[in-house]
């Protein structure tokens, strides 16, 4: 099983963008700043040989800590029912 937990910012992070001479460009984005944080788990299945995605997405704002990965990799093991061998970055 691969882990790695990420965050992902809500507000553009482009500044500039171009546009024709004379034409005021226009970036439309959310009128809200936040953060959505995001711990996943990739596993291959030894017996199917199959790659499977998991994930759990935190509540707004909210940063990842070890509890979290701990009740996420609990909950993990509840589905896979098998050894796990973690590499998490």
């Amino acid at each position: 099983m691969f882990l790695d937990e990420s965050g992902f910012q809500l507000s553009p992070v482009v500044r500039r963008t171009y546009a024709p001479r004379g034409k005021t460009p226009i970036v439309e984005a959310w009128h809200r700043k936040g953060l959505i944080s995001a711990i996943s788990a990739v596993t291959v299945s030894p017996v199917q040989r199959r790659p499977n995605l998991y994930f759990r997405l935190l509540p707004d704002n909210a940063n990842a800590h070890g509890r979290d990965t701990t009740a996420f990799l609990a909950q993990l093991r509840g589905e896979l029912r098998n050894p796990m061998s973690v590499l998490w970055d």
